[in-house]
């Protein structure tokens, strides 16, 4: 993934960005606090208690009022409708995509690790981040653009 975005930042121009390998409970930043910090589609393979120490972690790597850039796999539907929002959204996968892509959604749903949306939202904030923006879609994907307090 780390080869995979650095080339989408170089075939954009963009250089003013370093990939560091490492895990989000693993990774020991050194040097200066970071401006920002990005995470896609990562996070979901934590539980929720181990995501709320890698949040804590990021935040504490950003300097004050550095930015956070958090998109992941976040439920956002309404539990009480939880089949009727799964079939539809494995369905849509389906037609879009083909039978083996919305096997592997429904196995994602079934052993990984996503968070309901309000739950997120608590942890972020409990890192230390104010949530400056967030975009929820199709009820199974979050994007939260968040600065550190």
């Amino acid at each position: 993934m780390l080869d995979y975005a650095a080339k989408k930042a170089q075939a954009r121009g963009i250089g003013n960005v370093d990939f560091l390998p490492g895990g989000f409970l693993t990774y020991r930043h050194q040097g200066r606090p970071l401006q920002a910090i990005v995470s896609q589609i990562a996070l979901h393979h934590l539980p929720d208690f181990w995501k709320q120490i890698a949040l804590l972690r990021m935040a504490g790597m950003l300097r004050a009022g550095g930015k956070l850039c958090l998109r992941d796999i976040v439920y956002s539907f309404d539990p009480r409708g939880h089949e009727r929002a799964i079939n539809e959204f494995v369905s849509g996968a389906e037609e879009l995509a083909g039978h083996s892509f919305a096997a592997r959604i429904i196995d994602h749903i079934k052993k990984e690790y996503s968070t309901m949306d309000w739950i997120m939202r608590g942890m972020i904030e409990r890192a230390g981040f104010e949530i400056t923006q967030v975009q929820l879609k199709e009820g199974f994907f979050g994007l939260y653009l968040c600065t550190k307090i």
